[in-house]
């Protein structure tokens, strides 16, 4: 790995670390993309880390001894050998240009999670926004409206409300949250909600949204293709938080009902079970991968113990957070009451306290 003309190093918080080796400069700009905010030049020899080996894989190329092949959406391919352990998982590809960003978010990205879970500390499939020092956590199932919200949140906050998560959030005691910056994954249907963003896109980027989401209605949303923007591109002049003290962690749910309700829940077991059948849903691709390669010795037993390490995890975080749930309906008669209705329920959340 060290061979490699392009070494970067990411540091989450000194709990966990990623390190990528790229025979690209293109390669390694999208995981500098990605990860900028958390982007050092020396990382503690201690941190458990990913560490990821990237090359290009070119039409006439052989796959070495060991690797296992992977294809994605037909388009993205790539060849793949894993080392897995509590303090460090090594990740070795040989990728076509479509598959980088499916190998981030396949491989890379839950493996930082695995390892972050046996450092104590808890990644939960959340957006979050702060304000004051105070975060407000949103999370639920895919297409349940977090990217929207929290988008929603900060267009109607102003300067004072700040970007904390866009896909996923750390948890620890205390509690604390702490944010994981990567890109914002822009779809087209948030220009409805927040036009202003659109004047925030180059032409260029305008024309990549609308193309993909008309694939993504064309596939009934099995091809979700993004464009990411940087936070800074996306909420210019909004520096983003790095901890907050969590003040909710609020469940969203659509529902057919009209009108927007908003409840306290106790953390029971079921609402424990739920969210953790969620958080491991999102790493569905990176358990395929690892059963396809045979990467892990008995692992039906190493999973129950990642699932049983988050699941304690949470456990204990909704134990010292309000819990919300917040159910959203599917129709509404007027976008703009919707969005003052929706802003003011969440805003009074964080406002409220202190």
């Amino acid at each position: 790995m060290s061979d490699a003309p392009f070494a970067l190093k990411f540091n989450f918080h000194n709990y966990v670390a990623v390190e990528v080796f790229a025979d690209r400069l293109e390669d390694a700009e999208f995981f500098s993309g990605e990860y900028g905010l958390h982007q050092v030049e020396v990382l503690p020899a201690d941190l458990p880390r990913v560490l990821l080996s990237v090359q290009r894989w070119h039409a006439l190329d052989s796959i070495p001894p060991g690797y296992t092949t992977h294809t994605h959406k037909l388009v993205a391919r790539w060849a793949y050998r894993l080392a897995v352990s509590n303090a460090a998982i090594e990740i070795n590809v040989i990728a076509n240009r479509l598959a980088i960003p499916m190998v981030h978010h396949m491989l890379l990205h839950p493996s930082l999670r695995y390892l972050a879970a046996q450092s104590g500390l808890l990644m939960l499939h959340a957006g979050a926004v702060a304000s004051q020092g105070r975060s407000l956590i949103l999370t639920g199932q895919g297409g349940a409206g977090k990217t929207t919200t929290t988008s929603l949140l900060l267009d109607a906050g102003g300067e004072n409300w700040l970007p904390h998560a866009d896909d996923y959030v750390f948890l620890r005691s205390g509690p604390k949250s702490l944010a994981y910056l990567t890109r914002s994954h822009l779809y087209l249907n948030l220009l409805d909600w927040v036009p202003g963003i659109r004047q925030r896109l180059t032409p260029s980027e305008r024309r990549r949204l609308f193309f993909f989401g008309k694939l993504r209605a064309w596939s009934k949303d099995n091809v979700k293709w993004p464009v990411r923007l940087p936070i800074e591109r996306l909420w210019p002049g909004r520096k983003a938080v790095l901890e907050a003290t969590p003040v909710g962690l609020v469940l969203l749910n659509r529902t057919a009902a009209s009108g927007l309700n908003l409840t306290a829940l106790s953390p029971d077991d079921c609402l424990v079970d739920d969210l953790i059948g969620m958080n491991f849903r999102e790493a569905r691709h990176f358990l395929h991968l690892l059963v396809k390669s045979q990467s892990v010795a008995n692992f039906q037993a190493w999973l129950a113990s990642w699932q049983e390490c988050e699941r304690q995890l949470l456990q204990t975080r909704m134990a010292e957070i309000p819990i919300y749930l917040l159910e959203l309906p599917r129709t509404h008669d007027s976008a703009t009451a919707y969005r003052r209705a929706l802003t003011g329920k969440l805003m009074d959340l964080v406002l409220k306290v202190g």
